[in-house]
């Protein structure tokens, strides 16, 4: 099973010039494949991109592209990728044939679920042969059927405890099923962070079909619901891996009748406009991807849009600084949960997170970032 990504901070600006030559490369991708070339010529730390890729989850994306198109990488790194490659496949089979198995459970207890993420969201934005790295499966069911789904995944060796469901269900979004691989994470609402609760019950009833290459047809949330959701899932995350943006950008690039009015009009109803316009402030000043949404945002939302990006800056350098003294702990502790809470929507929740974060640091007398 794959190691899980960081989700504390991004690595963004942190002197590493591959990273810095990775954002340049992705930002060319789908459509410039010219611009891709001649970029390429340029690096020299192949391996070194290489591995900033393993981390952003976009090698296999990445460097498919670039030996498709002729660009001269090094045999070292190109055998690396190769052994990449297959680990990759091998674990994506495991995760598609056990989504199966969770889907016939399901099915067959009369249950709707719906895709989130995962193999099913790699397959329909990269392609059935390139490789969205997953480290577990995500499903969305009706919160009055988690028990019944839980239920019926029990032949399979997904089991819990009624003390870690009750948790999960007072204060959670999903209940984490890992007693067997690969690990499932059973959601019973869309998400939960940032003060505010996104029920599973509309998405539901929005979500479409979806045929995959096995010809099984399956359901995924509907362009702008996926739109929102994975924004405010890398948000959740803080942007760790470029991947989750590069997820934003092909899932808008194939969906040519988005609805922005109706994305700005659910995440404005939804209380998750800050996190939603981040992300599209990422996109732009990283992939290059512009979005309708930043020119729709009110004068209000956009200066606290430049209050987010300032806090993210400061966040950074204190991340990319070496944190041996307390005092440089504390510093980064401080600017991390700053930027944290200002994706928050509504002033009574940044507060309530900041005091939260404050009070279970003196508790473990640790200062690690929270989680928001």
């Amino acid at each position: 099973m794959p190691a899980r990504y960081p989700d504390t901070m991004p690595h963004r600006d942190n002197g590493v010039i591959a990273e810095r030559r990775l954002e340049q490369l992705m930002a060319r991708l789908p459509e410039d494949e010219a611009a891709l070339v001649a970029d390429a010529a340029a690096v020299e730390d192949w391996m070194g991109l290489f591995n900033s890729a393993v981390n952003h989850g976009v090698a296999d994306y990445l460097f498919r592209r670039l030996i498709r198109l002729g660009v001269h990488v090094p045999d070292t790194v190109v055998a690396h990728f190769r052994c990449f490659q297959i680990a990759q496949a091998a674990w994506t089979l495991h995760l598609v044939t056990q989504l199966d198995r969770i889907l016939d459970a399901l099915t067959t207890a009369g249950i709707r679920a719906v895709m989130l993420k995962g193999p099913t969201l790699g397959e329909r934005l990269y392609g059935a042969d390139v490789g969205r790295p997953s480290t577990d499966l995500d499903v969305l069911v009706a919160y009055e059927q988690v028990r019944a789904a839980l239920a019926a995944l029990v032949p399979l060796g997904y089991v819990t405890d009624e003390a870690t469901l009750s948790r999960a269900l007072s204060g959670d979004h999903n209940v984490a099923l890992d007693s067997v691989s690969p690990p499932l994470e059973l959601h019973f609402h869309l998400f939960r962070r940032f003060g505010i609760t996104l029920r599973s019950d509309e998405v539901l009833a929005q979500a479409q079909p979806y045929q995959t290459q096995r010809g099984r047809v399956v359901h995924v949330l509907s362009p702008e619901d996926e739109f929102l959701f994975l924004c405010v899932h890398a948000a959740a995350h803080s942007f760790a891996r470029l991947g989750w943006l590069l997820d934003l950008k092909l899932l808008l690039a194939q969906s040519p009748h988005f609805d922005w009015e109706s994305v700005l009009q659910r995440a404005q109803a939804w209380h998750v406009i800050t996190s939603v316009a981040f992300a599209c402030a990422l996109l732009r000043q990283r992939l290059q991807c512009e979005t309708p949404l930043l020119s729709q945002l009110t004068a209000r939302q956009r200066r606290w849009l430049h209050v987010n990006e300032q806090l993210f800056d400061r966040a950074m350098r204190c991340y990319n600084r070496p944190r041996n003294s307390f005092g440089a702990k504390l510093g980064f502790f401080v600017a991390a949960h700053l930027y944290q809470s200002s994706l928050h929507d509504q002033w009574r929740s940044r507060l309530r997170f900041l005091s939260l974060a404050v009070l279970r640091t003196l508790q473990r007398r640790s200062l690690s970032p929270a989680e928001s």
